[in-house]
């Protein structure tokens, strides 16, 4: 009797900044609550993170030896957060920005020098360095591997220069063919906390992040399959975590011919908000669909040609053309049960001025409630760094975890 191949498991964590912690809430579940249905720790072989997903992923990759342990400092970490201490305006930058684009120039000023370090966003990230360089135990993910109770954790960034996504692998058999894109490439190697803050460096609001010559930025900027890297490591089956609440189309409701009356153009506040949606949240659900339908065309060509062989025939020649094959991969999609942007607008009005620290950070705040109605913000569901706000997500995610109860078993048994 040929033994059943036991399937490698991926939990994907995507981007979201402040929304993340919904994740840790689905975490939470997975890693304490499963285990009794189970009769054993649920176990992933495999872990990608992307942008604040990257950070989440660090952590569970470094703590999954202790898997309780694990899940509850992780929602400890998120639930301690004081936005006033986190989000900070950055004078020093746009200093910078007024120097490179009008004094050098305008006036011909020389140039500054480059410095190695963090450049380009208007919000300092000391907090965030300080706590992920402090709080991440990043040897231990060697250790965890070693022990075999994980096979490769994966983060993405983007290359600012060039444009290309970058995944960062730390495997234990190294990093297998990738792809014949020049646009993605995978770089083995130990993660470090300036791969995790690179990932993580949400365009104009969070400081690029220098590393070997190249300056990188969140992975989500051009991770146009965000599933991607856990496929190429493998995965047979893929839990997905999703930010974003519901697809474009339900939110935005049917298409109508012209608005009943002329509206004005929508703020920056606004504006950016919807640009961080497209960057770092709609390319997963475009990466679902891809996958699903690559699902049937696999399933229905062993119909349409009668053969078991025909999987097996058609990637000996994908593989000279793409350097891998296909396989049928199962999908689990969690996701939130309600809209993260009316969460955090319910969230911050009522809080009070002091709340948001700086005026610069209390002027964004008011003119993205202004912009969206207070009744829903994108650009602050990014930003409420704060654990009351983290909390409720937190407690979100553990929820809809709890729904997904019967599937989570399913998925992880063998």
């Amino acid at each position: 009797m040929v033994p059943t191949k036991k399937p490698k498991r991926a939990l994907v964590l995507s981007g979201g900044g402040a929304r993340g912690a919904y994740e840790a809430g689905v975490i939470r579940y997975i890693l304490q609550v499963l285990p009794d249905a189970l009769g054993a720790p649920p176990r992933f072989e495999i872990i990608c993170g992307t942008s604040v997903g990257a950070i989440n992923a660090a952590w569970l990759a470094a703590t999954i030896d202790d898997p309780s342990r694990c899940a509850t400092e992780l929602e400890h970490h998120w639930r301690r957060l004081v936005f006033s201490d986190i989000v900070r305006f950055s004078y020093r930058e746009l200093w910078r920005i007024f120097r490179q684009t009008v004094l050098e120039q305008k006036l011909s000023m020389p140039p500054r020098r480059p410095t190695d370090g963090r450049e380009g966003g208007i919000l300092q990230t000391s907090f965030f360095d300080d706590i992920i360089r402090r709080e991440i135990p990043f040897p231990n993910i060697a250790d965890n591997l070693d022990a075999g109770l994980l096979e490769s954790v994966s983060i993405s960034a983007t290359d600012i220069i060039t444009g290309r996504t970058t995944a960062f692998v730390q495997s234990r058999s190294g990093v297998p063919p990738w792809t014949r894109d020049a646009r993605r490439v995978a770089i083995g190697g130990p993660l470090t906390p300036e791969k995790v803050l690179a990932s993580a460096a949400i365009p104009v609001l969070f400081p690029a992040v220098h590393i070997d010559n190249h300056w990188y930025s969140d992975g989500g900027l051009r991770q146009n399959t965000p599933i991607s890297p856990a496929l190429r490591l493998g995965a047979d089956r893929v839990l997905v975590v999703a930010l974003k609440s519901r697809s474009f189309e339900e939110k935005i409701g049917p298409v109508v011919e012209a608005p009943p009356q002329k509206t004005s153009h929508p703020n920056h506040a606004f504006v950016l908000g919807k640009v961080l949606d497209a960057l770092l949240l709609d390319p997963l659900d475009y990466d679902l669909d891809v996958l699903e339908r690559i699902n049937a065309i696999l399933k229905h060509g062993k119909e349409a040609f009668g053969r078991e062989e025909f999987l097996s025939e058609l990637n000996e020649v994908l593989r000279t053309h793409r350097g891998q094959g296909y396989r049928i991969v199962d999908s689990l999609l969690i996701r939130p049960s309600h809209d993260l942007g009316e969460v955090a607008a319910e969230f911050a009005v009522e809080q009070p001025d002091d709340f948001w620290g700086s005026m610069p950070l209390r002027f964004i705040a008011r003119r993205a409630l202004a912009a969206e109605g207070a009744q829903e913000s994108d650009l602050l569901s990014y930003l409420l760094f704060d654990g009351g706000y983290a909390g409720q997500l937190i407690d979100m995610g553990y929820r809809d975890a709890a729904e997904r109860h019967d599937e989570l078993v399913e998925f992880f048994s063998e």
